[in-house]
């Protein structure tokens, strides 16, 4: 794997890229992708920022994720170069995964420890967020810190540790932080717009979604299921179900907590986090991955079968 530096020297090389954030974009995903766009474009290197879904409007209070481009056509050869952000493998860049592996000149930057290295050239390095690997680069490229992109890696940070709870959280995840508060970042702020507001058909779903919850495994696991009736009677957006999932991991006795998301009919979307559990390992049995402590992957099927065989799966990976 290439080092900062050599990737640093590599992009300023570069006369235009094009940043993707991965389908569902959270905050790491978005902040990682937007702050990128903006130090490369102060550094005279023409770039965008691409998604195959909307950015959740929780984002848009910042300028930059509302120029995130979703609708786009072309097969990006403008581009001298394309990077993945936040990205682990090349299914979830969606409609533009087909393009991104058919262009010669690929860049992966990554803090998942599943990253499948499907780019050309791979930066992966295990931290709390991919914002602290991009910070790390934007200061290796001596491109401005601003307020807006001190705003976007701070958001970036803070959504991908739970607000600096999870155990991802690091020595080095603070120091980056009081670094970007520095800079102007508005913890108080960000930490409102992500976790504390929310929309009354959220809180009604909230509601609705934990008085079902399901226990398993002697109390020790935790489901939580979002069918599409739930959104439907409720009128809120499957994009405001991030964070519930931080909910189970707070009810005594439980290790390992997972999120099921109805995505469409037998199809469903699980997220899993743990306090100590290997859950990538419970997202590599479907065919997902991503962190130690916290992970996904999609289940297809049955609801009751899929409950079933992910209940298994976490069995195997709970600790004696």
């Amino acid at each position: 794997m290439i080092t900062v530096k050599e990737l640093a020297d590599k992009l300023l090389k570069e006369k235009s890229v094009a940043i993707f954030c991965h389908a569902r974009p959270d905050g790491d995903a978005v902040g990682s992708a937007c702050a990128l766009k903006l130090a490369l474009t102060e550094k005279g290197i023409t770039a965008a920022v691409y998604c195959s879904d909307p950015v959740p409007k929780k984002y848009l209070f910042l300028n930059e994720p509302n120029n995130v481009i979703q609708n786009y056509c072309g097969n990006f050869s403008e581009y001298s170069a394309l990077v993945a952000s936040d990205n682990a493998e090349i299914t979830r860049l969606g409609d533009f995964a087909a393009a991104f592996l058919q262009h010669k000149n690929t860049y992966s930057i990554d803090h998942h420890i599943s990253n499948t290295r499907y780019a050309k050239i791979n930066y992966v390095v295990d931290r709390a967020s991919n914002s602290e690997n991009v910070f790390a680069l934007i200061s290796e490229m001596n491109a401005t810190v601003t307020t807006e992109i001190a705003n976007l890696l701070a958001m970036g940070i803070m959504t991908d540790t739970g607000g600096f709870r999870h155990k991802n959280v690091t020595p080095q995840t603070f120091s980056d932080a009081a670094k970007l508060v520095e800079f102007g970042a508005d913890m108080n702020n960000l930490y409102y717009q992500t976790f504390t507001r929310q929309t009354k058909e959220r809180a009604a779903l909230f509601g609705k979604t934990m008085s079902k919850i399901r226990y398993f495994h002697g109390g020790r696991a935790a489901i939580a299921t979002v069918r599409l009736k739930d959104l439907s009677e409720t009128g809120a957006m499957q994009e405001e179900t991030e964070g519930f999932i931080d909910f189970l991991m707070g009810i005594d006795g439980v290790e390992i907590g997972a999120c099921v998301m109805e995505t469409d009919n037998c199809k469903y979307k699980i997220s899993l986090r743990s306090k100590s559990a290997d859950v990538n390992g419970v997202a590599a049995v479907f065919g997902g991955g991503g962190h130690k402590l916290a992970s996904g992957c999609k289940i297809t099927g049955d609801y009751e079968d899929a409950v079933d065989r992910l209940v298994v799966a976490i069995g195997k990976y709970l600790e004696d």
